[in-house]
């Protein structure tokens, strides 16, 4: 008997994989597989802690990074700059404990940020304790809608978003962000709406701009792009901050007539069910929805990219699962929807993290500072967030990637921008809903008209192509070849017989065979085969027939099952398009 390979030795085996059995004692504690319920926690415990040190040393520039944008996206909410904080806690816990990816970072969002203000003023009316209290109730009703999507294993329901219209939309996203942030930045004070309304009244107030403040908010944005810019792995926010913190403290900005932070209220978040009445809650339902989907599509997105990257996998689903123990969490601490940080995890990759080390290391530093060090940032100028959100707003920005979609088609481009007007116009709830709408829209639209076209012979290559697109492509009189580029089931089984039917009508010289080509045809349906079976009634009647080119076997099967085999016949059901042709041009002599 052969002896087995020897097992590595502890320190030499990979970071991805089980130790030696009798290390996972945490696999005794519950018989359901630990992996598939907290894959992040059975990571962390498998892996090699020679990693950890790097990670964690890797963790603290990630907060301090963190620290200002989270601020920033609190300030954005529409709530106080302490709870961006406690939304950058407790939730990076949970993502390193239910998530599949390595790498991602949770926190606030400028896109969820900009959601969670436009749905929740309109219920909160003014009353800024009860904002508070939809804001956290929000947050679990979107982490509950994301935990049952991921139990349901509605992983594929991120594909209703297609890339023109998710483009579409993350640029109008960025536009209605900046529009926020645009009375900071000129040291003016006017009410927050939609979008053309809000920069109407920016415009209008302009003449009562503080030019101290432009000059402020001007001088942070640039640092924070010129940075970025140059020296990409130089947190620019955070060297914005903290510049500005010690002008303002040095100079008294506040004396000069710019806005600062103030007090903060510090210490760690309280946790506990905030206390809203029904109608709120169904009030917050649908948003939540939205909200949901959002943060998976953008999560699972960056999740998938730093994977495919770093070979590793991750699961749509436990993705669900984590994002919404995240924002379950985020409420119970007071907190807003959170999303993922494209900008932390870049940063933690760049900066050589591979493991959650690198964020559980981070909420402990961001929870010393909420306890101990928010009177550091009382100085802050609000001009300075205002442009650390403008920043992140511009890193959203790329309508270069909607032109050159017209590469690809016209039609891709002008989805893009529809979303992009969707959401200006309509605002960033219902121009996602819109933007869900065009992609399941577009969706149906290919499938109910699929891509088809008419075959001709080029003698050059001795192939069948399309006549449209290969102008020296010939016919034959008498033949017409036809090509579906589709599943063949209900919704366009009447496309697909107008066209043939509208191929064979009144035709000079008739038509005397028509040959599908279904090699594209992977999958048919009842409906389909009866239309077919009247097809060819319908132009046996006229003197035509009708014929079928390199059916899969699966289409033979169905064919031969259903007798629309003995009805066409077997002699023509042709294995290519050449030797339909051919069988063509044979009879055709003997008749």
């Amino acid at each position: 008997m052969v002896d087995p390979a020897p097992k590595p030795p502890a320190e030499e085996a990979d970071d991805s994989t089980d130790g030696p059995e009798e290390t996972l004692w945490w696999r005794r504690l519950w018989p359901v597989s630990w992996r598939s319920v907290a894959p992040g926690a059975v990571q962390l415990m498998t892996q090699s802690r020679r990693s950890w040190g790097k990670d964690a040393t890797v963790g603290l520039t990630v907060a301090a990074v963190a620290v200002p944008g989270s601020m920033g996206m609190a300030e954005l909410a529409g709530v106080e700059p302490i709870v961006g904080l406690w939304a950058s806690m407790l939730p990076l816990a949970a993502y390193a404990v239910f998530g599949s990816s390595r790498q991602l970072a949770v926190g606030p969002d400028g896109t969820i940020a900009a959601l969670t203000a436009t749905t929740v003023a309109p219920l909160a009316v003014g009353d800024g304790g009860r904002y508070v209290l939809l804001t956290s109730s929000l947050a679990l009703v979107v982490g509950a809608v994301l935990i049952v999507a991921g139990t349901l294993r509605l992983g594929f329901m991120a594909d209703f978003l297609s890339k023109p219209v998710l483009l579409g939309y993350l640029n109008g996203v960025s536009l209605i962000i900046i529009s926020t942030q645009l009375a900071k930045l000129v040291g003016i004070k006017v009410e927050a709406g939609d979008f053309f309304p809000t920069l109407w009244r920016v415009v209008r107030r302009l003449p009562d701009a503080s030019m101290t403040t432009v000059a402020l908010s001007g001088g942070v944005l640039a640092l924070i792009l010129l940075l970025k810019h140059f020296t990409p792995r130089v947190p620019g926010s955070l060297v914005a901050v903290v510049l500005a913190i010690i002008v303002s403290a040095v100079f008294h900005l506040e004396n000069h007539g710019i806005a600062i932070v103030g007090d903060l209220k510090g210490g760690l978040p309280a946790l506990g069910l905030p206390r809203i009445g029904r109608q709120d809650l169904n009030d917050l339902v649908l948003p939540a929805v939205g909200l949901a989907l959002v943060t998976f599509a953008d999560g699972n997105a960056i999740a998938r990219a730093f994977a495919n990257k770093n070979g590793y996998e991750v699961s749509a689903n436990q993705e669900l699962v984590a994002l919404g123990a995240s924002n379950a969490l985020s409420g119970l601490s007071g907190a807003f929807p959170i999303g993922s940080s494209g900008s932390r995890t870049a940063l933690s990759d760049a900066s050589g993290g591979r493991t959650q080390i690198v964020n559980l290391t981070a909420l402990v530093v961001i929870a010393m500072i909420a306890a101990f060090a928010t009177p550091l940032i009382a100085p802050l100028p609000q001009a300075a967030l205002g442009a650390v959100v403008t920043a992140a707003a511009l890193s959203l920005f790329d309508f270069g990637a909607i032109w050159r979609l017209r590469r690809i088609r016209d039609t891709e481009a002008a989805l893009a921008c529809a979303a992009l007007v969707a959401v200006l116009a309509l605002g960033v709830l219902k121009g996602l809903l819109v933007a869900v709408g065009l992609s399941i829209g577009v969706f149906v639209y290919r499938t109910v008209r699929p891509h088809d076209a008419i075959l001709g012979h080029l003698q050059d290559i001795d192939s069948y192509r399309d006549i449209e697109k290969n102008e020296h492509a010939h016919t034959q009189p008498g033949l017409v070849v036809y090509r579906f580029d589709g599943p063949l089931y209900f919704p366009n089984v009447p496309f697909f017989t107008t066209r043939v039917t509208e191929l064979t009508h009144d035709a000079q010289p008739a038509v005397r065979w028509v040959v599908v080509n279904v090699e594209a045809v992977t999958y048919i349906d009842a409906t389909a085969v009866d239309a077919l079976a009247q097809l060819h009634s319908d132009l046996a009647a006229r003197g035509t027939l009708l014929a079928f080119a390199r059916p899969k076997a699966f289409l033979r099967r169905i064919f031969a099952d259903t007798l629309l085999t003995d009805q066409v016949g077997e002699a023509n059901l042709f294995p290519t398009v050449r030797a339909a042709v051919a069988a063509f041009q044979d009879r055709a002599t003997k008749v």
